[in-house]
């Protein structure tokens, strides 16, 4: 009796346990659906872009120089005024010019009047020697005398043109309508012929020069976009072309050298300035992109989550071109399949999965 009532208990424990319908079953136990987002694939283009830093320079850059020697008496422009083409920078002394104009003047005069009366005494001479009045050796003494007047004529002129050339080049005027950037002289100083005296530049068109790769060489051509951005306006993208491509490498970077051109026009960007220049390489048509941080690595091959049916299901893939934080795929992936995005890190292959946004 007593091992009878030992046995009750337990078999009272196991029936209590049991007692809840549902509790400890397998439905219980499954873990719930992780909260993910998708995004349906579609298939697009993307351009592959070729990026190189450069400096930005002025089209039109001219550091003007005296061509004249002499003392400075004028200085008629500062740093930041804008100039016409022959605008005068800089004014020289042009008192001895000047006098060497008039000298030139007072010679081309003589020269003048000698060569009238040689070119009358040769036309008088001509019908003397024709009439048999005079010898021949007479007149080529006289037709000699008029060749030699028109030489000393001759170099009278261009003695003159000279000295006016000289007169001219005591003002130094711009070869370029721009801005002036620099002023390298002061009045009262001595210049020498060949002192730069003024820079001037014009940055309404701009450019900047890269070195490329060569397997990047071949996919740039002449006129190809480019996008600009400078360190000084963060976010702001300007908009460029390409004007060259070199045909040949550099000896010492082995790199191909690259032009591309910008056009200022609100004047935001400005000569000297370092420029991160990305330039249009490759346009990829009707490919399926998605972004990096979608793809995970799995045993040493990248994969990515495919939502199949409330069930994220692992698909291997197969990458093509990175761009930037996308990334080309050749193959694992077609149109319409609904690739996980947010919250990849709490799957597994087959886990359930509730979604929450769907693009």
């Amino acid at each position: 009796m007593k091992r009878l009532m030992a046995v009750v208990p337990v078999i009272a424990l196991v029936i209590a346990g049991c007692g809840r319908p549902g509790e400890g079953s397998d439905e219980s136990r499954r873990p719930a659906p992780v909260p993910v987002e998708v995004t349906a694939i579609e298939r697009s283009s993307i351009t592959a872009f070729v990026r190189g830093t450069g400096t930005i320079t002025a089209r039109d850059d001219c550091l003007v120089a005296a061509e004249a020697g002499g003392r400075v008496v004028g200085v008629p422009v500062v740093v930041g005024d804008d100039v016409e083409v022959g605008g005068v920078l800089v004014v020289l002394d042009d008192e001895l010019p000047a006098l060497a104009v008039k000298q030139a003047e007072a010679q081309l005069l003589m020269a003048e009047a000698d060569l009238r009366d040689a070119e009358a005494g040769l036309k008088r001479a001509s019908y003397l020697w024709k009439s048999g009045d005079i010898s021949d050796a007479d007149y080529e003494a006289i037709e000699t005398r008029a060749i030699a007047a028109r030489g000393l004529h001759m170099t009278a002129e261009a003695a003159l043109a000279g000295s006016a050339r000289q007169l001219r080049d005591t003002l130094v005027t711009s070869p370029i309508a721009g801005t002036v950037a620099f002023v390298h002289v002061e009045k009262g100083q001595l210049v020498a012929p060949g002192t730069p005296v003024v820079h001037v530049i014009n940055d309404a068109e701009l450019e900047v020069d890269l070195g490329i790769a060569e397997e990047d060489v071949v996919n740039v051509k002449p006129g190809a976009r480019a996008e600009i951005e400078v360190r000084p306006l963060p976010g702001e993208i300007f908009r460029g072309r390409v004007e060259y491509v070199g045909p040949r490498a550099d000896d010492l970077s082995k790199t191909y050298p690259l032009r591309v051109t910008i056009r200022n026009r609100d004047g935001a960007l400005r000569a000297g300035m370092v420029a991160d220049v990305s330039v249009a390489a490759h346009v990829m048509r009707d490919v399926i992109v998605i972004e990096r941080d979608w793809v995970f690595d799995r045993y040493g091959e990248p994969a990515v989550f495919v939502a199949v049916d409330s069930v994220a299901v692992r698909r291997k893939i197969s990458l093509g071109r990175v761009v930037a934080a996308r990334v080309v795929v050749l193959a694992g992936l077609e149109s319409g399949d609904k690739l996980v995005t947010l919250g990849l890190s709490q799957l597994s292959d087959g886990a359930r999965i509730g979604i929450k946004t769907e693009h």
